[in-house]
């Protein structure tokens, strides 16, 4: 895809959760295509805090190609509304993650749901809104229920959906799951019955993993083990990292998420009203142990031989066949492979680690197994 899209100057992007992991990304890649955004953000501060970690992103802001709105709470009646004003096309990545909640109901589930509903409202009222694109999940295709008992030998695709969880959610992953499905439903309904000015894209990563560059080179490796990275980093580290809870082996590279929603707000590339898979490696996907064991003994051999990889961690795989080819066959592009997403993550991590120890410069990772 190319860096500058034609007449990607004339349109001007809403892009909601721009300090989160995909989001970030998603925006350094819409301001190299051209793409003039406004981005949102729930305080002041954080303005400052994408501007020092991008020089991008800081240029951009200076130059106008870029402008931060404040909307501390999102789900307030017209708080949307009024920065929607001008917008060509909305991407809508906000939304609450799997955190322990008192009540998953009011906690997880209402908030995801009545933040897509928000988004679409406000574009609605905004005639000159021609598409949202929403960050859906691939856990929308099948219930919750399915990591118990999966069926690992059909292949799932964008047609699949889970259209009836229901409540009492027990976890939060579970919420979450349900969360995501409600919201996906409610967005199809949407279109559907109202019949709005604008279309829409629902795009469904799986496991997002990859190095982030919100961290700096110095930066503490405990902001690179979070969450999804730190279980799937596991098995090249310790047990200390291990998740409570298997993962499907579909992996997605974090760039592939970005590049996918900017490439989504392009209707001569992607149509309209239409949902795409996004996960590498498929349809077989991975074994999260053996792969990330073989891909660390390829690429860094001598830190597994010192120890520095220890591989002691573990990450049970629960496999799940997604078909990704209408993906690619839309876009116009290959998905980044596990190996290379993982080659780029724990080559972070041994970044990171080294420079907590050495103020010299950089780790200098090892060279490539000819093995």
């Amino acid at each position: 895809m190319a860096t500058n899209v034609t007449g990607a100057a004339s349109q001007r992007l809403l892009i909601t959760g721009i300090t989160g992991y995909i989001g970030f990304k998603t925006l350094t890649i819409a301001l190299e295509r051209g793409y003039r955004v406004r981005g949102v953000v729930r305080s002041e501060s954080h303005v400052s805090e994408l501007r020092s970690k991008s020089h991008l992103i800081g240029r951009s802001h200076d130059r106008g190609q870029v402008e931060f709105v404040v909307v501390p709470d999102f789900l307030k009646e017209g708080a949307i509304r009024n920065v929607v004003d001008g917008i060509t096309a909305i991407v809508h990545l906000a939304s609450p993650l799997a955190i322990e909640a008192e009540d998953y109901e009011a906690g997880i589930v209402q908030p995801a749901v009545s933040m897509v509903m928000t988004v679409l409202e406000a574009a609605a009222q905004v005639k000159t809104v021609r598409r949202v694109v929403v960050t859906s999940s691939s856990v929308t295709l099948v219930p919750f229920e399915w990591t118990m008992s999966p069926d690992s030998e059909k292949l799932y695709t964008a047609s699949d959906i889970n259209a009836t969880p229901t409540p009492p959610f027990k976890m939060a992953i579970e919420a979450y799951w349900a969360s995501k499905a409600l919201a996906r439903t409610a967005t199809r309904n949407f279109i559907h019955e109202r019949k709005p000015q604008f279309d829409f894209v629902n795009l469904m990563p799986s496991v997002v993993i990859g190095a982030d560059e919100r961290i700096p080179a110095n930066g503490p490796v405990s902001a690179l083990l979070q969450g999804t990275r730190a279980s799937v980093m596991a098995p090249a580290l310790d047990s200390s990292l291990n998740s409570p809870f298997p993962y499907v082996g579909v992996p997605v590279h974090v760039a592939d998420v970005a590049r996918a929603h900017v490439d989504a707000v392009d209707s001569s590339c992607v149509p309209g009203n239409s949902e795409y898979i996004l996960s590498s490696d498929t349809p077989e996907g991975v074994v999260w142990d053996r792969d990330i064991h073989a891909i660390a003994r390829k690429y860094f051999p001598n830190e597994v031989e010192n120890g520095i990889l220890p591989l002691e961690g573990s990450l049970t795989t629960i496999k799940w066949r997604l078909d990704g080819s209408a993906t690619e066959s839309t876009f116009g592009w290959t998905f980044t492979s596990f190996e290379e997403t993982m080659k780029g993550l724990i080559g972070q991590y041994l970044q990171l680690k080294q420079s907590e120890t050495d103020a010299a410069g950089p780790y200098q990772v090892g060279t490539e197994s000819p093995l």
